[in-house]
């Protein structure tokens, strides 16, 4: 998708360590430098320290390419840290084709004879491993003993080792003091600078074929390179999901918006203070710009979640108040459900408690019936209290009398006739004009 939108020949921003994309910033040419020289000046042992992500494995795979014609070579990569000795020997000579004897002395001479048989071919014997820092202390003794092989004329084994910080601190160990004396060179592979960021970028676009215009602006490159904090692989992981923000809002340029949503869709942060700038942008207010609108849209997501969190909280109690309402009116119908033609087809209303008065709450006299239509979100509770002045059980029993169908008081439709006792009412309570919706039965 992306290759043919931005017209890429391939994918630039790779999750693999393709030799060919890697880039020689000042610490990867000073690696690079010494993995050469301590292949070629025959020093035995060289260490390789970097953090992760910091391109280790792609600089070995490119120093392994370029020593394939003269050297035999071996890569182990995340060897188990449970691994013995005896079984990292068996590694090695699995690696070059040979099946592995029986016991360590048997394993022992094979190794010794492939050793001769490379240097009598007039070839290096190399061995790289690759997160050396998991290997355990015997292992790394074993290794320091391979390389007691060797001639008048020099070492017959080069030993790479690579790995993360931790490979340093276990080199200074007391107990492997004698593997850290025999290691001739240690060198270190730096985060990129800012400007090395913007230029491994472009080296990695061209790589890919990419000739067109500039395609991250200034604002997405200052964002990338201040969230990578100089590392590739977090570089390659924010333009590769820029580019798919670019190509999904049918755009051609990599702007400071896409970068940030792709910073919050990896649920990374931004590791400096300083403000970002926009393409084109000098002033100070609006240096302040898009680091102000990344915050902001942190918060409005954070307000989002909490205001949704609250709806769903008010909607749950709303239903369960309903279904509460529902369930004891249900129980009341239950409690008191007729036998219909045993019910009267009229109810004497209830007398007052003193001459003179009348009750308003009690039902109309059932002198001639009278039919309306259900509206929307109408109950049978709400249309008895609209037209009759209120609901009970007696009045329920009215109801039900002159609409035998009306099996479930729970349960009417919009659109459903429903016959009420007594004559439609001019005037309903707080002064309103008769319901549209009211006829009489004829």
């Amino acid at each position: 998708m992306l290759l043919q939108y931005f017209g890429f020949q391939e994918e630039p921003f790779g999750a693999s360590s393709d030799p060919r994309c890697w880039y020689p910033s000042h610490t990867h040419r000073e690696a690079w430098a010494s993995l050469e020289y301590g292949y070629h000046g025959n020093r035995g042992f060289t260490a390789m320290i970097a953090p992760p992500g910091m391109g280790k494995t792609t600089l070995l795979f490119r120093f392994l390419e370029s020593i394939r014609e003269s050297a035999r070579t071996v890569f182990l990569f995340d060897i188990d840290a449970d691994c013995e000795p005896r079984d990292f020997i068996g590694y090695i000579l699995r690696d070059i084709g040979i099946t592995p004897g029986q016991s360590s002395s048997e394993m022992h001479e094979q190794f010794s004879m492939a050793l001769l048989k490379e240097t009598r071919a007039g070839r290096k014997f190399v061995i790289v491993i690759d997160e050396a820092q998991n290997l355990s202390d015997v292992v790394l003794e074993r290794v320091r003993l391979l390389t007691n092989f060797e001639t008048s004329c020099g070492k017959l084994l080069q030993v790479v080792l690579s790995g993360q910080p931790q490979l340093s601190d276990k080199l200074m160990q007391a107990s492997l003091v004698q593997l850290r004396q025999r290691v001739s060179t240690v060198c270190h592979i730096d985060p990129l600078s800012k400007e090395e960021t913007v230029a491994y970028i472009d080296y990695r676009l061209k790589q890919a074929g990419y000739d067109g215009d500039q395609l991250f602006t200034n604002d997405a490159l200052e964002l990338i390179s201040e969230t990578s904090q100089g590392t590739p692989r977090i570089i390659n992981n924010l333009c590769f999901n820029s580019l798919s923000l670019c190509r999904a809002m049918n755009k051609k340029q990599v702007n400071g918006r896409m970068v940030s949503e792709a910073i919050a869709d990896l649920q990374l942060t931004l590791q400096s203070k300083r403000p970002i700038a926009a393409a084109g942008e000098v002033t100070n207010e609006r240096l302040r710009e898009p680091e102000d609108e990344l915050q902001m849209r942190h918060l409005f997501k954070r307000w989002i979640l909490a205001s949704a969190t609250m709806l769903v909280i008010c909607m749950l109690g709303i239903l369960g108040l309903i279904e509460l309402r529902s369930h004891q009116f249900r129980k009341l119908g239950n409690e008191h459900s007729l036998d219909m033609s045993a019910v009267p087809t009229s109810v004497p209303a209830q007398g007052t408690e003193g001459a003179g008065e009348s009750n308003t709450n009690e039902p109309t006299p059932n002198t001639a019936p009278f039919e309306i239509i259900v509206e929307p979100e109408q109950r049978l509770e709400d249309i008895a209290v609209q037209y009759l002045g209120g609901f009970d059980l007696q009045r329920l029993y009215q109801i039900q009398a002159l609409n035998p169908k009306l099996t479930n008081p729970d349960h009417i439709e919009v659109g459903q006739k429903i016959r009420l006792p007594g004559p439609p009412p001019t005037r309903v309570a707080n002064g309103a004009k008769r319901p549209t919706n009211a006829r009489k039965f004829e």
